[in-house]
């Protein structure tokens, strides 16, 4: 008899092993779906999004992501910019944007200040930044990049900015894997008289395909104003 209870335990934490497992592998793929647009690379974007237009791409995923940059297209009449053929987008999400509202507080430090709201600021400005994030005429993608190294290119503004890809190394466990790691681009705008100092961004999701384009997102970090000398 206790034989065959031992024979049956086994036979219980075979299946608890197996269904553990199946578990897990489900989790992930789960997770996989879900930080696609965060992180990048993670799964395929769909035909149907692939065939969107970037404002209607963007749009689509405004929820916690591209709400304010979305409102700032509708401000400044700009969607047919964004939908300009043969173009690379940099959008930034709403941490971004809500950093250059900060810029408006007496003391930016200071929580308890509001940010002032996009409906008053200066129409005009919001697109000459908007133009920053913006390369016309070229569809960089994160493989390419990181073939160029380093490029110069025109925003749609015509200031320079450089676009370098680099791969990341990383270190697991204290065993460095140089060279395997993830390609990343950075993205800076080159000094200009209009801009006080370089900015250099870096992306949270690369290779986003749309109708008229790629999209790299930036991540929180990527403030909307990018280095402009603003007015208080």
């Amino acid at each position: 008899m206790k034989d065959l209870i031992k024979i049956d335990m086994k036979k219980i934490n075979v299946f608890k092993t197996i269904f553990y497992t199946c578990f897990c592998i489900a989790m992930l793929a789960a997770c996989k779906k879900k930080d696609y647009y965060l992180d990048g690379g993670l799964a395929m974007q769909s035909e149907e999004e692939k065939a969107m237009t970037m404002y209607d791409f963007l749009n689509s995923r405004t929820k916690g992501n591209f709400d304010s940059l979305i409102k700032i297209i509708d401000m400044t009449g700009t969607k047919a910019l964004v939908n300009q053929p043969g173009i690379t987008f940099f959008p930034p999400i709403n941490e971004g944007v809500i950093l250059f509202q900060n810029e408006y507080r007496q003391k930016p430090s200071d929580p308890k200040q509001r940010n002032r709201p996009l409906s008053k600021m200066n129409v005009d400005s919001l697109k000459y930044m908007l133009n920053r994030f913006i390369v016309p005429g070229a569809k960089i993608t994160l493989e390419q990049a990181y073939a160029d190294g380093r490029k110069y290119y025109k925003d749609n503004n015509g200031d320079s900015l450089m676009i370098t890809g680099v791969r990341e190394d990383y270190n697991n466990g204290g065993v460095t894997a140089i060279g395997q790691g993830r390609m990343k681009i950075v993205y800076e705008h080159r000094r200009t008289i209009k801009d006080s100092k370089n900015d250099t961004l870096q992306m949270k999701t690369h290779n986003l395909i749309t109708a008229n384009g790629i999209i790299h997102v930036l991540d929180k970090g990527g403030n909307f104003h990018t280095k402009m000398i603003i007015k208080k």
